[in-house]
């Protein structure tokens, strides 16, 4: 019988700064898990001060416009959007420069803040807040889908239904269930007329699912215009 021998402290500080050093995706993994765990047991990074706030941004934090980004309400929100950051963020990098992976992901963040903020000061609930990098993820999906359109794309839900469908489909699909989460539940809730608070930013998924298509239209676009025969 084969026993595998136990990892060395050395072995695991080695494949650590191999994560670390394989791509943009992993250390904005690695920096959003620090921002977590510094926030919940050494109280730095606090939601009264960084997070998108709509009192806040009116005492002049526009920092917390890319700021809220690095922040999240949970461990298990944290899980989700790290999970969909590695395999999402790997994948653009796998195919697009380092510079379109940190406009997408940045741009996305913005967007999606500035969406959010948008429908927030519309229906007056001045008293919510925006935390997590789910906008910068959404715009990376969306980039993803509409540069590769015509790719199939397969993968697992949840690690257990099987997905198939070409990545345009794949875009309309999240942008009509956000766009519907947006009217059915987020403005609803906002207004005080939803049975719970508004716990999912579907205003801040659409910013980000929109900004990341457009940039991947007009990169291609500029590409075609300049660089083609």
């Amino acid at each position: 019988m084969y026993f595998r021998r136990p990892s060395t402290f050395n072995s695991l500080r080695s494949r650590a700064s191999g994560f670390w050093a394989r791509s943009l995706s992993n250390k904005l993994v690695v920096i959003n898990v620090l921002v977590f765990l510094a926030g919940t047991f050494l109280r730095l990074f606090p939601a009264n001060v960084f997070a998108l706030n709509p009192e806040l941004i009116r005492e002049g934090f526009y920092l917390n416009f890319v700021g809220y980004g690095f922040l999240h309400g949970s461990f298990a929100h944290l899980l989700l959007n790290m999970i969909a950051l590695y395999f999402i963020g790997n994948s653009v990098e796998r195919y697009e420069s380092k510079k379109d992976f940190l406009v997408v992901y940045f741009g996305g963040i913005v967007i999606g803040g500035l969406l959010w903020f948008t429908s927030v000061s519309a229906t007056g609930a001045n008293n919510a807040t925006l935390v997590g990098a789910s906008s910068g993820i959404a715009a990376l999906l969306a980039y993803f889908c509409i540069a590769n359109r015509d790719s199939v794309i397969r993968a697992m839900i949840f690690f257990v239904l099987p997905l198939k469908m070409r990545a345009w489909i794949l875009f309309a699909v999240a942008t009509a269930l956000t766009i519907a989460g947006l009217v059915f539940y987020e403005i609803p809730a906002f207004r005080g007329t939803g049975t719970n608070a508004a716990s999912i930013a579907h205003s801040a998924h659409l910013g980000g699912l929109l900004f990341g298509a457009a940039y991947a239209l007009v990169a291609e676009k500029l590409h075609s215009r300049f660089f083609s025969r």
